[in-house]
């Protein structure tokens, strides 16, 4: 009996407004094009990529994505100057995996969230 690896949900911070919860298209991030794939953190990773990347905005829309059926297209690896692995989805990411759209609220000591 093979089991597969069940992996966690993992995020994608939105820099714009590319994405609507209306859309019944695939995402695809305005980065795509460039970088041939979408960047995700774990849970444990997400605050640290906001308050690394995104520190000077006020608040962050967050994908929380099920990969569930992802798996063949999705890399952990290191890239540049990461210090750890992230999840990298190298395909669109279909809306049925989409579990929710959140917002982080900046304050004076960085990104907190505030879902429980």
């Amino acid at each position: 009996v093979s089991r597969r690896l069940s992996l966690e949900n993992l995020y994608h911070i939105l820099s714009s407004n590319d994405w609507s919860e209306k859309s019944e298209e695939d995402y695809l991030p305005q980065s795509f094009d460039e970088e041939g794939f979408i960047h995700l953190s774990t849970e444990q990773q997400l605050l640290d990529t906001a308050n690394r990347h995104f520190r000077q905005e006020r608040s962050l829309r967050v994908l929380e994505v099920n990969p569930s059926g992802l798996e063949k297209n999705l890399v952990f690896e290191q890239i540049g100057e990461a210090i750890e692995a992230y999840p990298h989805l190298y395909q669109s990411l279909p809306q049925k995996n989409i579990v929710q759209c959140f917002v982080l609220e900046n304050s004076p000591h960085g990104f907190v969230d505030k879902r429980n």
